[in-house]
Protein backbone atom coordinates (compact mmCIF):
# COMPACT_ATOMS: atom_id res chain seq x y z
CA UNK A 1 0.00 0.00 0.00
CA UNK A 2 2.75 2.41 0.94
CA UNK A 3 4.71 1.46 -2.21
CA UNK A 4 1.69 2.17 -4.41
CA UNK A 5 1.22 5.54 -2.73
CA UNK A 6 4.84 6.49 -3.28
CA UNK A 7 4.60 5.57 -6.98
CA UNK A 8 1.53 7.75 -7.34
CA UNK A 9 3.37 10.61 -5.74
CA UNK A 10 6.37 10.23 -8.04
CA UNK A 11 4.41 10.10 -11.29
CA UNK A 12 3.28 13.76 -11.37
CA UNK A 13 6.84 14.90 -10.62
CA UNK A 14 8.14 12.95 -13.60
CA UNK A 15 5.45 14.34 -15.88
CA UNK A 16 6.19 17.85 -14.67
CA UNK A 17 9.85 17.39 -15.52
CA UNK A 18 8.97 16.20 -19.01
CA UNK A 19 6.76 19.22 -19.57
CA UNK A 20 9.65 21.60 -18.86
CA UNK A 21 11.84 20.12 -21.62
CA UNK A 22 11.29 21.77 -25.00
CA UNK A 23 11.09 19.98 -28.33
CA UNK A 24 13.78 20.63 -30.93
CA UNK A 25 12.03 23.43 -32.78
CA UNK A 26 10.71 25.07 -29.63
CA UNK A 27 14.16 24.84 -28.03
CA UNK A 28 15.71 26.94 -30.82
CA UNK A 29 13.05 29.61 -30.35
CA UNK A 30 13.52 29.58 -26.57
CA UNK A 31 17.30 29.93 -26.91
CA UNK A 32 17.00 32.78 -29.40
CA UNK A 33 14.49 34.63 -27.23
CA UNK A 34 16.67 34.21 -24.15
CA UNK A 35 19.44 36.26 -25.81
CA UNK A 36 17.39 38.20 -28.34
CA UNK A 37 17.76 41.59 -26.62
CA UNK A 38 21.55 41.56 -26.64
CA UNK A 39 21.68 39.99 -30.09
CA UNK A 40 19.60 42.87 -31.40
CA UNK A 41 21.95 45.33 -29.71
CA UNK A 42 24.91 43.98 -31.69
CA UNK A 43 22.77 43.93 -34.81
CA UNK A 44 21.90 47.60 -34.33
CA UNK A 45 25.59 48.38 -33.85
CA UNK A 46 26.03 47.13 -37.42
CA UNK A 47 23.17 49.36 -38.55
CA UNK A 48 24.82 52.30 -36.78
CA UNK A 49 28.11 51.45 -38.48
CA UNK A 50 26.40 51.27 -41.84
CA UNK A 51 24.88 54.74 -41.44
CA UNK A 52 27.51 56.54 -39.35
CA UNK A 53 29.82 57.29 -42.29
CA UNK A 54 29.01 60.76 -43.71
CA UNK A 55 27.57 60.49 -47.22
CA UNK A 56 26.68 56.79 -47.16
CA UNK A 57 22.93 57.43 -46.84
CA UNK A 58 23.00 59.62 -49.94
CA UNK A 59 25.00 56.94 -51.75
CA UNK A 60 22.42 54.25 -51.08
CA UNK A 61 19.51 56.55 -51.87
CA UNK A 62 20.99 57.55 -55.24
CA UNK A 63 21.66 53.97 -56.36
CA UNK A 64 19.04 53.06 -59.00
CA UNK A 65 19.55 49.33 -58.39
CA UNK A 66 17.43 48.79 -55.25
CA UNK A 67 18.08 45.05 -55.34
CA UNK A 68 21.82 45.67 -55.14
CA UNK A 69 21.30 47.94 -52.14
CA UNK A 70 19.30 45.23 -50.39
CA UNK A 71 21.75 42.46 -51.29
CA UNK A 72 24.82 44.28 -50.01
CA UNK A 73 23.38 45.84 -46.85
CA UNK A 74 20.35 43.93 -45.56
CA UNK A 75 22.27 40.76 -44.56
CA UNK A 76 24.81 42.66 -42.45
CA UNK A 77 22.67 43.30 -39.32
CA UNK A 78 21.36 39.73 -39.53
CA UNK A 79 24.94 38.41 -39.56
CA UNK A 80 25.76 40.24 -36.33
CA UNK A 81 22.49 39.09 -34.76
CA UNK A 82 23.15 35.43 -35.57
CA UNK A 83 26.78 35.38 -34.47
CA UNK A 84 26.08 37.31 -31.25
CA UNK A 85 23.15 35.14 -30.16
CA UNK A 86 25.07 31.98 -31.03
CA UNK A 87 28.09 33.06 -29.03
CA UNK A 88 25.93 34.10 -26.08
CA UNK A 89 24.36 30.63 -26.06
CA UNK A 90 27.83 29.07 -26.22
CA UNK A 91 28.73 31.09 -23.14
CA UNK A 92 25.52 29.99 -21.42
CA UNK A 93 26.38 26.38 -22.24
CA UNK A 94 29.83 26.65 -20.68
CA UNK A 95 28.54 28.73 -17.76
CA UNK A 96 25.48 26.62 -16.90
CA UNK A 97 26.69 25.69 -13.39
CA UNK A 98 27.97 29.18 -12.60
CA UNK A 99 24.70 30.73 -13.78
CA UNK A 100 22.92 28.52 -11.25
CA UNK A 101 25.21 29.82 -8.52
CA UNK A 102 24.53 33.41 -9.60
CA UNK A 103 20.77 32.80 -9.50
CA UNK A 104 20.22 33.30 -13.24
CA UNK A 105 17.21 31.45 -14.64
CA UNK A 106 18.30 30.66 -18.16
CA UNK A 107 17.08 27.83 -20.44
CA UNK A 108 20.16 25.58 -20.18
CA UNK A 109 20.83 25.53 -16.41
CA UNK A 110 17.10 25.32 -15.71
CA UNK A 111 16.80 22.17 -17.83
CA UNK A 112 14.29 23.72 -20.20
CA UNK A 113 16.73 23.14 -23.07
CA UNK A 114 19.26 20.32 -23.38
CA UNK A 115 22.96 20.80 -24.12
CA UNK A 116 22.55 19.02 -27.47
CA UNK A 117 19.81 21.44 -28.46
CA UNK A 118 22.05 24.36 -27.48
CA UNK A 119 24.90 22.93 -29.59
CA UNK A 120 22.58 22.68 -32.61
CA UNK A 121 21.59 26.33 -32.11
CA UNK A 122 25.24 27.46 -32.03
CA UNK A 123 26.19 25.55 -35.18
CA UNK A 124 23.03 26.66 -37.02
CA UNK A 125 23.42 30.38 -36.28
CA UNK A 126 27.11 30.34 -37.20
CA UNK A 127 26.48 28.49 -40.44
CA UNK A 128 23.65 30.80 -41.46
CA UNK A 129 25.82 33.85 -40.70
CA UNK A 130 28.51 32.55 -43.08
CA UNK A 131 25.91 31.94 -45.80
CA UNK A 132 24.51 35.47 -45.43
CA UNK A 133 27.98 37.02 -45.59
CA UNK A 134 28.56 35.17 -48.86
CA UNK A 135 25.25 36.51 -50.20
CA UNK A 136 26.56 40.09 -49.94
CA UNK A 137 29.27 39.25 -52.51
CA UNK A 138 31.55 41.46 -50.41
CA UNK A 139 34.87 39.84 -49.50
CA UNK A 140 35.38 42.23 -46.58
CA UNK A 141 32.07 41.28 -45.01
CA UNK A 142 32.96 37.59 -45.28
CA UNK A 143 36.41 38.28 -43.87
CA UNK A 144 35.06 40.11 -40.80
CA UNK A 145 32.85 37.15 -39.89
CA UNK A 146 35.98 35.15 -39.03
CA UNK A 147 37.34 37.35 -36.19
CA UNK A 148 33.80 37.80 -34.86
CA UNK A 149 33.39 34.04 -34.54
CA UNK A 150 36.94 33.62 -33.24
CA UNK A 151 36.35 36.10 -30.41
CA UNK A 152 33.04 34.43 -29.55
CA UNK A 153 34.61 30.97 -29.40
CA UNK A 154 37.76 32.03 -27.52
CA UNK A 155 35.63 33.93 -25.02
CA UNK A 156 34.04 30.71 -23.74
CA UNK A 157 36.37 27.92 -24.88
CA UNK A 158 37.56 26.14 -21.67
CA UNK A 159 41.30 26.12 -22.45
CA UNK A 160 41.44 29.72 -23.67
CA UNK A 161 38.51 31.20 -21.73
CA UNK A 162 38.92 34.92 -22.34
CA UNK A 163 35.97 35.34 -19.98
CA UNK A 164 38.23 34.28 -17.08
CA UNK A 165 41.04 36.73 -17.83
CA UNK A 166 41.36 40.09 -16.12
CA UNK A 167 40.49 43.02 -18.44
CA UNK A 168 40.93 40.78 -21.52
CA UNK A 169 37.38 39.53 -20.95
CA UNK A 170 35.83 42.98 -21.24
CA UNK A 171 38.18 44.12 -23.98
CA UNK A 172 37.19 41.11 -26.10
CA UNK A 173 33.51 42.07 -25.76
CA UNK A 174 34.35 45.65 -26.76
CA UNK A 175 36.34 44.38 -29.75
CA UNK A 176 33.46 42.17 -30.88
CA UNK A 177 31.02 45.09 -30.61
CA UNK A 178 33.37 47.37 -32.54
CA UNK A 179 33.75 44.76 -35.30
CA UNK A 180 29.95 44.59 -35.56
CA UNK A 181 30.00 48.32 -36.28
CA UNK A 182 32.94 47.86 -38.66
CA UNK A 183 30.91 45.26 -40.56
CA UNK A 184 28.45 48.03 -41.39
CA UNK A 185 31.15 50.64 -42.02
CA UNK A 186 32.94 48.45 -44.57
CA UNK A 187 29.83 47.74 -46.62
CA UNK A 188 29.99 48.28 -50.36
CA UNK A 189 28.66 51.81 -49.87
CA UNK A 190 30.72 52.81 -46.86
CA UNK A 191 34.24 51.51 -47.45
CA UNK A 192 35.39 54.19 -49.88
CA UNK A 193 33.85 57.01 -47.85
CA UNK A 194 35.38 55.59 -44.67
CA UNK A 195 38.82 55.56 -46.25
CA UNK A 196 38.37 59.18 -47.34
CA UNK A 197 37.38 60.27 -43.82
CA UNK A 198 38.62 57.58 -41.38
CA UNK A 199 38.24 59.77 -38.29
CA UNK A 200 34.43 59.59 -38.26
CA UNK A 201 34.17 55.76 -38.29
CA UNK A 202 37.03 55.37 -35.81
CA UNK A 203 35.32 57.89 -33.54
CA UNK A 204 32.06 55.91 -33.76
CA UNK A 205 33.75 52.57 -33.05
CA UNK A 206 35.62 54.05 -30.08
CA UNK A 207 32.48 55.41 -28.43
CA UNK A 208 30.60 52.15 -29.03
CA UNK A 209 33.52 50.17 -27.60
CA UNK A 210 33.70 52.31 -24.47
CA UNK A 211 29.97 52.03 -23.88
CA UNK A 212 29.85 48.24 -24.17
CA UNK A 213 32.92 48.04 -21.89
CA UNK A 214 31.00 50.02 -19.27
CA UNK A 215 27.86 47.91 -19.65
CA UNK A 216 29.72 44.59 -19.56
CA UNK A 217 31.65 45.58 -16.44
CA UNK A 218 28.42 46.56 -14.69
CA UNK A 219 27.07 43.11 -15.50
CA UNK A 220 30.16 41.59 -13.87
CA UNK A 221 29.51 43.76 -10.83
CA UNK A 222 26.17 42.00 -10.36
CA UNK A 223 27.90 38.60 -10.61
CA UNK A 224 30.79 39.39 -8.29
CA UNK A 225 29.95 36.74 -5.67
CA UNK A 226 29.52 33.91 -8.16
CA UNK A 227 32.58 34.97 -10.18
CA UNK A 228 34.68 35.12 -7.03
CA UNK A 229 33.53 31.63 -6.08
CA UNK A 230 34.33 30.42 -9.60
CA UNK A 231 37.80 32.04 -9.40
CA UNK A 232 37.14 34.36 -12.30
CA UNK A 233 39.30 37.47 -12.44
CA UNK A 234 36.75 40.01 -13.61
CA UNK A 235 37.41 43.70 -13.07
CA UNK A 236 35.07 43.98 -10.02
CA UNK A 237 36.61 40.86 -8.45
CA UNK A 238 40.17 42.14 -8.87
CA UNK A 239 39.85 45.85 -8.02
CA UNK A 240 36.65 45.89 -5.96
CA UNK A 241 33.20 47.37 -6.46
CA UNK A 242 33.92 51.00 -5.58
CA UNK A 243 37.09 51.16 -7.69
CA UNK A 244 35.13 49.61 -10.58
CA UNK A 245 32.59 52.44 -10.52
CA UNK A 246 35.39 55.01 -10.48
CA UNK A 247 37.01 53.31 -13.47
CA UNK A 248 33.74 53.36 -15.41
CA UNK A 249 33.20 57.04 -14.66
CA UNK A 250 36.71 57.69 -16.00
CA UNK A 251 35.91 55.77 -19.18
CA UNK A 252 32.67 57.70 -19.67
CA UNK A 253 34.69 60.90 -19.30
CA UNK A 254 36.94 59.51 -22.02
CA UNK A 255 34.00 59.78 -24.42
CA UNK A 256 34.11 63.54 -23.97
CA UNK A 257 37.86 63.59 -24.50
CA UNK A 258 37.51 61.50 -27.67
CA UNK A 259 34.88 63.86 -29.04
CA UNK A 260 37.00 66.92 -28.34
CA UNK A 261 40.04 65.28 -29.96
CA UNK A 262 38.08 64.71 -33.17
CA UNK A 263 36.36 68.11 -33.14
CA UNK A 264 37.53 69.19 -36.59
CA UNK A 265 36.20 66.04 -38.27
CA UNK A 266 32.88 65.53 -36.47
CA UNK A 267 31.86 69.16 -35.85
CA UNK A 268 30.63 71.10 -32.78
CA UNK A 269 27.09 69.70 -32.71
CA UNK A 270 28.38 66.11 -32.65
CA UNK A 271 30.79 67.00 -29.85
CA UNK A 272 27.95 68.56 -27.87
CA UNK A 273 25.67 65.53 -28.37
CA UNK A 274 28.29 62.98 -27.40
CA UNK A 275 29.38 65.05 -24.39
CA UNK A 276 25.80 65.30 -23.14
CA UNK A 277 25.45 61.55 -23.61
CA UNK A 278 28.63 60.93 -21.60
CA UNK A 279 27.31 63.13 -18.77
CA UNK A 280 24.08 61.09 -18.79
CA UNK A 281 26.10 57.87 -18.44
CA UNK A 282 28.16 59.38 -15.61
CA UNK A 283 24.97 60.39 -13.82
CA UNK A 284 23.65 56.82 -14.08
CA UNK A 285 26.96 55.41 -12.82
CA UNK A 286 26.89 57.75 -9.84
CA UNK A 287 23.45 56.42 -8.88
CA UNK A 288 24.69 52.85 -9.13
CA UNK A 289 27.75 53.77 -7.09
CA UNK A 290 25.60 55.14 -4.27
CA UNK A 291 24.19 51.66 -3.62
CA UNK A 292 27.24 49.59 -4.51
CA UNK A 293 28.36 49.33 -0.88
CA UNK A 294 25.43 47.00 -0.23
CA UNK A 295 26.39 44.85 -3.25
CA UNK A 296 22.82 43.71 -3.76
CA UNK A 297 23.23 41.59 -6.90
CA UNK A 298 19.58 41.88 -7.91
CA UNK A 299 19.57 45.68 -7.56
CA UNK A 300 22.74 45.96 -9.62
CA UNK A 301 21.25 43.75 -12.35
CA UNK A 302 18.19 45.98 -12.50
CA UNK A 303 20.45 49.02 -12.89
CA UNK A 304 22.40 47.18 -15.59
CA UNK A 305 19.16 46.62 -17.53
CA UNK A 306 18.46 50.35 -17.33
CA UNK A 307 21.76 50.98 -19.10
CA UNK A 308 20.47 49.14 -22.18
CA UNK A 309 18.45 52.08 -23.63
CA UNK A 310 21.61 54.18 -23.47
CA UNK A 311 23.20 51.85 -26.03
CA UNK A 312 20.33 52.58 -28.39
CA UNK A 313 20.63 56.31 -27.74
CA UNK A 314 24.34 56.30 -28.53
CA UNK A 315 23.78 54.47 -31.81
CA UNK A 316 21.14 57.02 -32.77
CA UNK A 317 23.43 59.93 -31.90
CA UNK A 318 26.22 58.51 -34.07
CA UNK A 319 23.89 58.28 -37.08
CA UNK A 320 22.57 61.80 -36.45
CA UNK A 321 26.15 63.05 -36.15
CA UNK A 322 27.01 61.61 -39.57
CA UNK A 323 24.04 63.40 -41.11
CA UNK A 324 24.97 66.70 -39.46
CA UNK A 325 28.57 66.55 -40.72
CA UNK A 326 27.38 66.47 -44.35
Amino acid sequence: MSTLSSLRRRKPAKEGKERTRCGWVASQVVLFNSRRKWGLLYSLATVAGLLCVPGVIQGMASDPDIFRVIQTTAPLPAISLLIATGMYILNDLVDADLDKANGKKRPIPSGQVSKKQAAVFIVSTSGLAIILSAVTLNGISLLLVMPMMAIGIMYSAPRIALMDRFIVKTLSISAFYAICALLGITSTYGIELALENPVAPVYSMTLLGIMIFISSTLNDLGDIDGDRAGKRRTIPVVIGAKATIRLLVLLATGMIATSLATYESIGPISVALSSLFALLVISRLKKIGDGVARLDAEVIRIQHKRIFPLHMLLQLLLVVSAVIVI
